[in-house]
């Protein structure tokens, strides 16, 4: 297994893409015993009702997300088997960005984000990246006067991938329809004029 455990460690240290590493981990069977071994104790992790090998079969290589997923269950494999590995910061790096760029009010989903925020030309500094992908979100994600204020966790409706136009929030207090104080978030979709709402309580 050492020429599959050579992949791993070049895939996590990205001495290979993860197209490269795609096309090496579906076309060798050795992968699948390699990383199913029951003697590896996944309980207390987010894997405890999986195998890493299936767990990384799920991931999407070709998105940040899935990248950075499938690097960290390579890594906690080599933590678990003592192997040594140097620690490779871009796909955490390229997380971290998104979350730095991303407005407090917005959690748009990182599919969404790498289609229309993340820039084409990456071959910037990341302060110029930075503000490239907050006047992104400016651009798709707009408002009548000011961004809602969400109670919970931030829930801006995207329709056929595009963000609707936020009205404004309305307070619900002392109402005898709903149990809890709480708002409602008004949005309107510019191309049917169509209002949609999202309730939020406290």
């Amino acid at each position: 297994m050492e020429k599959e455990i050579k992949i791993l460690k070049d895939f996590v240290e990205g001495v290979i893409s993860p197209k490269v590493f795609e096309k090496y981990f579906f076309e060798n069977s050795k992968f699948s015993e390699l990383l199913s071994d029951e003697t590896i104790n996944l309980q207390g992790t987010y894997m405890a009702d999986s195998t890493i090998y299936l767990y990384i079969a799920e991931q999407k290589l070709q998105s940040i997300s899935g990248r950075l997923n499938v690097q960290g269950a390579i890594q906690l494999f080599f933590t678990k088997k003592g192997i040594k590995f140097n620690q490779y910061t871009k796909y955490s790096d390229d997380y971290g960005l998104i979350l730095d760029s991303q407005p407090k009010y917005i959690d748009a989903d990182l599919d969404f984000i790498e289609k229309y925020i993340l820039p084409v030309e990456v071959n910037k500094s990341k302060s110029e990246l930075k503000k490239e992908m907050k006047d992104r979100f400016l651009t798709l994600f707009k408002y009548q006067t000011k961004p809602p204020k969400w109670i919970q966790n931030p829930n801006w409706i995207i329709k056929d991938e595009k963000p609707l136009f936020f009205l404004g929030q309305f307070e619900i207090k002392n109402c005898d329809i709903f149990h809890d104080d709480g708002a409602i978030y008004l949005f309107v979709d510019q191309t049917t004029g169509d209002i949609e709402t999202v309730k939020q309580f406290y």
